[in-house]
């Protein structure tokens, strides 16, 4: 029987793996860079501005309906403009890469505990060959 402590320990090893793997390096340089491109800063920056504010009208007791129209349309303009700067583009698909491959680790550890496929694919499967390191791999 495996003590606790091991759990953790393996855990622990699991993420310093997940830590130097290559899709977090690329995912950790394509934030630095997109917070380092001085337009997708302030404007990452005005989007959490919008969202914050747009969450606080929520969170009371009766939301202004007209003042949540128009941060909703603002938020939207926003998300827009982030969307169409590079870095950001770069960011965001470096992060879907590594969401993947947390998504496979997830489907494995599932798999290997309960016996079940998840979605009828093999395990790790995110549905997605771009960010598999091939299915027969998973359980070799």
């Amino acid at each position: 029987m495996i003590k606790v402590n091991q759990v953790f320990l393996k855990t622990r090893e699991l993420g310093d793996a997940l830590l130097a793997s290559e899709e977090y390096k690329c995912m950790k340089q394509a934030e630095e860079k997109a917070m380092a491109d001085l337009e997708a800063a302030l404007t990452i920056g005005r989007y959490m501005e919008k969202k914050q504010e747009l969450e606080e009208i929520l969170i009371t007791d009766q939301p202004d309906t007209i003042a949540l129209k128009r941060l909703s349309a603002e938020l939207d303009e926003v998300q827009e403009k982030l969307q169409a700067i590079e870095s950001v583009q770069q960011m965001t698909e470096a992060r879907q890469v590594f969401s993947g491959l947390i998504d496979q680790v997830n489907q494995l550890l599932r798999f290997i505990v309960t016996g079940e496929l998840g979605d009828g694919e093999e395990p790790g499967c995110g549905g997605s060959c771009s960010t598999c390191g091939g299915c027969s791999s998973m359980l070799n």
